[in-house]
């Protein structure tokens, strides 16, 4: 089974990228991911890779890495936590994702910082709060632990049960 699927890129240094990633893939020890939970996909631009978060059930969320080769940046570098649209969750200023920018590398520096990035992203802890109603989940709300950044929500009336502290966490990862 090969990480990242077997694709291929569109030049040299898409090849390389994935080359390393894939590489430095099969050091990763986090558990319950495998190569198929791991994805790529050639586009206009950029080359796009994703992979399956592990035991984080929340619908559509996944970790998104965006890599161009040139453009109107040069060579970049983006990753988020995403959803079902392609890296549209990406800020630039936020410090919580990968934005590498206007800097001079080789394709395996790229898929380096993209694979450190990315088992970073795999080994955070997670945590679903859970409120409940007549003894059943009524709602859901996943974050990281470390900063509490949600990744998402489900169930009735979220809003309103948010507004106070959840009745259970419960350790996801």
């Amino acid at each position: 089974m090969v990480w990242f699927a077997a694709e291929t890129g569109r030049n040299d240094q898409e090849t390389a990228f994935l080359e390393g990633l894939r590489q430095r893939a099969t050091t990763w020890h986090v558990d319950g991911l495998s190569p198929q939970d791991t994805s790529s996909q050639r586009w206009l631009a950029p080359l796009y890779v994703d992979v399956q978060v592990p035991k984080v059930t929340i619908p559509r969320r996944t970790l998104q890495i965006a890599y161009w080769t040139g453009g109107p940046y040069g060579q970049a570098l983006h990753g988020v936590w995403g959803d079902d649209y392609l890296m549209d969750d990406h800020d630039g200023n936020d410090p919580e994702d990968l934005t590498v920018v206007g800097i001079q590398a080789t394709a395996g520096q790229y898929a380096a910082w993209a694979a450190d990035w990315l088992v970073r992203q795999l080994e955070r802890p997670v945590v679903r709060h859970e409120w409940l109603r007549g003894g059943r989940v009524a709602a859901t709300m996943w974050c990281l632990q470390d900063t509490g950044r949600v990744l998402g929500k489900t169930g009735i009336s979220p809003r309103r049960l948010l507004r106070r502290p959840a009745d259970r966490l419960v350790a996801i990862r």
